[in-house]
């Protein structure tokens, strides 16, 4: 099965119906369809290349690496053995009796 579905048939008539009527109101006014296509426009840009003044200053960068063999083996020397315990509480032993509270 392929990634990628394919259009039907139908698929392909609803999407050119849409391009043109979108190019045929375009052509008749474009005032509706121009100014949030500028708007998104003037948005990206300052979104790709911001202002001198709004850009961060000293960009941080973090690299993820490994330790070194010896750097590792003192680590897992330095890490605590946790010994785990069994806290007992105050439950009935009795599995057959449904819970109190719902």
């Amino acid at each position: 099965m392929s990634m990628y579905r394919r259009l039907s048939t139908p698929d392909y008539i609803v999407y050119g119906l849409l391009v043109i009527g979108i190019v045929a109101s375009f052509l008749h006014n474009p005032g509706p369809l121009l100014i949030p296509l500028l708007v998104f426009g003037v948005i990206f840009l300052l979104y790709k290349f911001p202002p001198s003044h709004l850009r961060r200053q000293g960009k941080v960068h973090v690299t993820n690496r490994k330790p070194s063999p010896g750097q590792q083996r003192r680590q897992d020397k330095e890490r605590r053995k946790s010994s785990f315990r069994v806290i007992y509480g105050n439950k009935p032993d009795s599995e057959e009796e449904p819970p109190r509270y719902h």
